[in-house]
């Protein structure tokens, strides 16, 4: 497309050895107007370049000039003047009303086309960065409305969350817009307080996108009061299947019961929970078990959880690792021994630890999300008035026998929970339920048909070896078996669960009275924690214990120690 070159003239007779020389050249179309016309020619014309051809002194009024620049858009327009006479004073007075340039003749046809071309091309880039300028401003109107709508779906999310839980205090600090660290808090059906403190790989918008995945799921299985291994268990699913490889969740759910004097909580990849007994001293870390939500494919992922009994007057506090990394961008990491010491300075008051954590914060600066609960462990004030729950009135019994192909393809235990949610009075013991009978069933098929030594995971990097040797005993898996037998006989308001598999068996008295005071242990507390007159029968192919079904705080463990036949 030709050049648009526009000259105006004073004079009524043209400059006819200028038009002379424009003419030559085939790259410009040029259009020829009076002063006095010049500001509809601008409108008209629409000119890639203006040159103005008159007589000029000293006593010429520039203000013409000023006027028709000032009347431009922000584009670069060059003006070139061209004078009779060369007179610095007049030159000044040009280029400070608004001309560009300055040409006097006799000039060649060289040098004008150089000129012209010089300005055509610095106003072709004046062109180009408005168009870039113009296209930024889109994109960052978008960007915004795209947060916006984002940021919307997030505080429709988390408006779910449980308000106004005196139970929690919290302190969340993210380093951008977009929390990469998760809270989420929801009042499961029988009183009990569910909560979920995470920490998504990296910061910002990115880190967030499991947000809405992970929330959907917490708040409707917290709704029907699902365990915290299958809400673990799901998660997972939801987030393996939705991440790329190089994103997860470092987690902790915990499940807080309706009386407060126990948690049950499922952690893997986040700093170790502290329970605080009411003197404020630290009486237990709850060390992380598992690998991060959405690493292991739903067949490998290990629910299995922790329950952890509680004085009176006690706490339980979670943390991000952004806290202990505080200031690691400036070599002055926060660790946690200055945390705790923080905490213990403020005597766990969480309004003092956000004081002291400020700061810090000022003085070390933050690189990465930081996030910090307090959970206070009383009765939540949540449960349901105390009836007991009607039960089945006709006797029954459930067995059911599971080959490998089943075991590799079928989640018994869940299908079996399903079945006697649809009873009478079971849904109110649905979580406890599922906790007890996967432990049973985890430890026949982990210790009885594949034979692996817990001691692995007794090394840093055990857990992940842990299932890495599981996954890949499980797929060469050929022969053996696992019988479930529940079993139901009223008035007795128990049911009767035995688990036995086909392996070689071991010393049961010994494995659970040695092992249980380590981490790998907890499958046996915590059936210990639920149930009545545990009994290991076949020589230790197969446990046996009675399920109570009356309300949580009800339950009493009348025979603690496995019977041995």
């Amino acid at each position: 497309m030709l050049a648009q070159i526009l000259l105006v003239q004073c004079d009524e007779r043209p400059n006819e050895a200028l038009l002379e020389k424009l003419q030559q050249s085939l790259q410009y179309e040029l259009h020829t107007y009076h002063l006095e016309h010049a500001f509809d020619a601008l409108e008209r014309v629409e000119p890639d370049l203006v040159l103005f051809n008159f007589a000029l002194t000293r006593d010429t009024d520039f203000s013409f000039l000023s006027s028709l620049k000032q009347s431009t858009s922000p584009l670069y327009l060059p003006f070139i003047v061209i004078a009779n006479a060369f007179d610095e004073v007049v030159q000044q007075n040009a280029l400070y009303a608004g001309a560009d340039d300055f040409l006097v003749p006799p000039f060649s046809s060289a040098l004008l086309f150089a000129k012209l071309e010089t300005h055509l091309r610095t106003r072709h880039l004046s062109q180009r960065l408005i168009e870039k300028k113009e296209n930024l401003a889109w994109y960052q109107e978008r960007l915004r409305h795209e947060h916006l709508i984002v940021r919307n779906m997030f505080n429709n999310a988390l408006s779910r969350n449980l308000q106004d839980c005196q139970q929690v205090e919290t302190l969340l600090l993210p380093l951008s817009s977009f929390n990469g660290d998760l809270y989420l808090l929801a009042k499961g059906p029988l009183g009990s307080i569910y909560l979920l403190l995470g920490d998504f790989t990296g910061h910002g918008l990115p880190a967030a996108i499991g947000t809405l995945p992970t929330s959907q799921t917490f708040f409707a299985m917290a709704k029907r009061g699902a365990p915290i291994g299958q809400i673990a268990h799901e998660i997972n699913q939801q987030l393996h299947k939705l991440l790329p490889e190089n994103m997860f969740l470092c987690a902790t759910l915990m499940e807080l019961s309706a009386s407060g004097n126990r948690v049950s909580w499922w952690s893997g990849g986040m700093p170790p929970a502290l329970v605080i007994d009411a003197d404020d001293s630290i009486s237990q870390e709850l060390t992380p078990q598992h690998l991060p939500l959405g690493i292991l494919p739903p067949q490998d992922f290990e629910a299995g959880i922790t329950m952890t009994r509680l004085e009176e007057g006690a706490r339980v506090m979670l943390f991000t690792d952004g806290v202990i990394e505080m200031g690691i961008g400036q070599g002055k990491p926060l660790d946690y021994e200055d945390f705790y010491q923080i905490c213990q300075q403020s005597r766990w008051n969480m309004a003092e630890i956000k004081q002291r954590l400020a700061l810090e914060v000022m003085q070390r600066g933050i690189n990465d999300d930081l996030s910090v609960m307090l959970l206070h462990c009383v009765p939540t004030g949540y449960a349901p008035r105390s009836t007991e729950e009607k039960l089945p009135s006709l006797p029954f019994e459930i067995r059911v026998h599971l080959t490998p192909n089943d075991i590799r393809h079928v989640d018994p235990v869940a299908q079996l929970l399903r079945g006697l949610s649809q009873l009478e009075g079971f849904p109110h013991f649905k979580a406890r339920l599922y906790t007890a009978l996967s432990e049973a069933y985890n430890n026949a098929l982990d210790h009885g048909l594949l034979r692996l030594s817990s001691e692995l995971k007794d090394t840093p990097d055990g857990f992940e070896q842990y299932y890495e040797e599981r996954n890949r005993r499980l797929s060469s898996l050929h022969s053996g078996a696992i019988d479930i037998t529940l079993s139901y006989q009223p008035p007795h308001r128990y049911l009767r669960v035995a688990v036995k598999d086909t392996g070689p068996g071991f010393a049961a008295q010994t494995q659970f009275t040695q092992r249980s005071t380590y981490s790998f242990g907890r499958g046996l507390l915590l059936i210990k924690e639920l149930a009545n007159n545990i009994r290991w029968f076949d020589q230790g192919r197969g446990i046996e214990f009675d399920f109570p079904l009356f309300d949580d705080e009800q339950v009493a463990p009348t025979n603690h120690q496995p019977v041995l036949p």
